[in-house]
């Protein structure tokens, strides 16, 4: 008979499993306690599982109201565990599909790869000139009768931004543009004139891919200018449309309003970190008592050593100037409670990255700091960060 957690096997590795799920570590605790010793009552799941008694009743309604338990409607509450087979088996065979369709997207590519070794019969591609691929693209975006997908690197960026009167235009007729603009070469001074209706993302990407309607694509060679145009959507095509949708989804958000005169790189290159890079770091760190900031720190420096801060102050104006652009956020100092205020409204993130980076630099320069949870203010995504030695920060404003 398991008596408790230590005699379960890989029982953090089991818990760190289920948070990837979508449960909390408490409602990870306390399944995994009820699928190894069955229904139980509220206080044992709390002594098996070393559980708060002050949570445990939240937790179980938590797990009931995902259908990973049963409750009896009896006092006192007895609880019985969801079968795993049957509790998670739509997310495992969501994530087979997708696993699929990244096969399917590797398979097109390589088809790709050895299309190209051939010469085309058929008129189905045509080379550009770089004195004609501006006027083509003009032409093809206010001939678009739906969609446009770009995928720009620097090259791309000042090729396409000639074409601003066309997009606005197309934009105006109600088409769907989205531009993927990569993170290392980001031109603002185009990006700060795009009409309203353009969505802007940014990742790491490299090369320029331009789908009109997904049935023409035009590829614009960043070395020497040239371009493609592929005038079919065939499996040499369709390839690079699930490739925009995939790297679209995972693109950060970005508020072009704020990506006017010089865009702080290290704000979106730190941005992207937290998406990204860091997220085992981040799950490492809150499986121990003791956070290790040196090594959350030591992560990000080593992911980008051009990027070093230098000041408390410094990764405050980075940290506001990426919430600001990407999560619709800030970052303010407030002197009078030498406190940090940290807050974006971005639902589909969680704020607590930020206030460990934020916490880790702090420490770094030889201060301290407590996180501090508003219950009236959480459910905004606000936390505040109390400097627990007196300093002056000087922040711009």
């Amino acid at each position: 008979m398991i008596k408790g957690r230590n005699d379960i096997p890989n029982y953090l590795d089991l818990v760190a499993n289920l948070e990837e799920f979508g449960l909390s570590k408490y409602e990870s605790m306390a399944y995994i306690t009820l699928v190894s010793r069955g229904t139980l009552g509220a206080s044992e799941i709390a002594y098996y599982s070393n559980l708060p008694r002050t949570k445990i009743y939240t937790t179980l309604k938590k797990l009931e109201r995902k259908k990973l338990s049963t409750l009896s409607s009896q006092k006192p509450m007895i609880a019985a565990a969801t079968p795993p087979n049957e509790a998670f088996g739509d997310i495992v065979t969501l994530h087979e599909r997708r696993l699929a369709s990244m096969h399917n997207i590797l398979e097109n590519l390589e088809k790709l790869r050895q299309e190209g070794k051939k010469s085309y019969e058929e008129k189905k591609y045509l080379i550009l000139e770089p004195n004609i691929v501006v006027r083509k693209i003009e032409e093809l975006i206010l001939s678009s009768k739906s969609s446009i997908d770009l995928i720009l690197d620097s090259w791309g960026q000042n090729v396409v931004f000639q074409c601003k009167s066309s997009i606005a235009a197309a934009s105006k007729k109600g088409i769907n543009i989205k531009m993927l603009l990569g993170i290392e070469s980001l031109i603002t001074d185009g990006i700060s004139t795009m009409p309203d209706g353009v969505e802007t993302r940014a990742d790491t990407i490299s090369g320029n891919i331009l789908i009109f309607d997904y049935k023409k694509i035009i590829f614009i060679d960043s070395t020497n200018g040239k371009a493609s145009l592929v005038m079919t959507a065939d499996p040499f095509g369709s390839a690079y449309i699930n490739l925009f949708h995939e790297k679209w989804k995972k693109g950060l958000r970005l508020n072009t309003g704020m990506l006017h005169g010089k865009v702080p790189k290290a704000a979106l290159i730190l941005s992207k970190m937290v998406e990204s890079d860091l997220s085992q770091v981040l799950l490492d760190m809150s499986m121990k008592k003791d956070n290790d900031y040196t090594l959350l720190i030591n992560k990000i420096e080593k992911l980008d050593s051009e990027e070093l801060c230098q000041s408390v102050e410094e990764i405050i104006n980075i940290v506001d100037y990426a919430l600001r652009i990407s999560y619709s956020g800030y970052l303010k100092y407030e002197n009078q409670d030498n406190v940090l205020k940290l807050h974006f409204d971005s639902k589909d993130r969680s704020i607590v990255p930020w206030a460990l980076i934020i916490v880790g630099y702090i420490k770094k320069f030889g201060n301290d700091a407590h996180i501090i949870y508003d219950d009236n203010e959480l459910k905004s995504n606000t936390v505040y960060i109390k400097l627990l030695h007196p300093t002056v920060i000087q922040v711009a404003e």
